[in-house]
C-alpha cells in the first residue's frame, strides 16, 4: 500500500512528458568528410529535461557516424572553423537507437557528420524531440487577451443593451 504514491510519484513526469516529431524515415547520402544538418527549434516551455530520440542505420554496418548538436550561432562558428564553438552534445554511433540530452532552447542544430570514415555512407534515421512538461506555454499573455477581450466584449454587450433601454424608456415617456 505504501509503494502506491511512490509509483504515482513517478508516474507524474511521465503521464505529463511531450514530444516533437521533427522528421520521419529519411534518407540520406553523405559522402567523406561531409555532413548534413538539421535545424530546428525548441522553445523554454519544452526545455525541461529535453532530449533527441531516435533510431538510425548506418549503411554500410561497418561505418560509424558522428551526431552533434549545436545552437545555431554555434553552428555557424563550426561550419566556418572558427574558435570558441560550443558543443551540447557529441555521440559516435552506429546503427541502433540513440539518445541525446539537450540543455537549454532557441534554434538549435543536429549535425550528422561523415568524419572518420573512408567511404560514403547512407544513413537512415528519425527524429523525436522529448520532454517533461505538458509541453504548454507558461506565458500568461494569451490568458490575458483572452480575459481582456471577454471584458471588452461584455462592455459593448452592455452598451448595447444600455442603448436599447433607453431608447425604450425614452419613446415610453414621450406617449405618456
Amino acid at each position: 500500500m505504501k509503494t502506491f504514491p511512490i509509483i504515482i510519484l513517478l508516474a507524474v513526469p511521465i503521464l505529463y512528458g511531450g514530444s516533437i516529431f521533427l522528421i520521419g524515415t529519411e534518407d540520406l547520402q553523405i559522402s567523406v568528410g561531409q555532413y548534413r544538418s538539421v535545424r530546428f527549434a525548441l522553445q523554454e516551455y519544452q526545455a525541461d529535461s529535453a532530449r533527441l530520440y531516435g533510431s538510425i542505420m548506418v549503411f554500410p554496418d561497418t561505418s560509424s557516424v558522428e551526431l552533434l548538436l549545436f545552437h545555431t550561432d554555434d553552428y555557424m562558428r563550426w561550419r566556418n572553423n572558427s574558435v570558441g564553438v560550443d558543443t551540447l552534445d557529441c555521440l559516435r554511433t552506429s546503427s541502433g537507437e540513440y539518445e541525446m540530452r539537450i540543455n537549454g532552447f532557441g534554434s538549435l542544430v543536429l549535425v550528422i557528420s561523415n568524419r572518420g570514415n573512408y567511404q560514403p555512407v547512407t544513413v537512415s534515421f528519425d527524429i523525436k524531440v522529448l520532454f517533461t512538461g505538458s509541453g504548454e506555454s507558461g506565458d500568461p499573455l494569451p490568458s490575458a487577451l483572452r480575459i481582456a477581450l471577454f471584458l471588452m466584449m461584455v462592455g459593448v454587450i452592455a452598451i448595447a443593451v444600455g442603448g436599447v433601454i433607453t431608447k425604450y424608456v425614452f419613446a415610453h415617456r414621450k406617449r405618456t
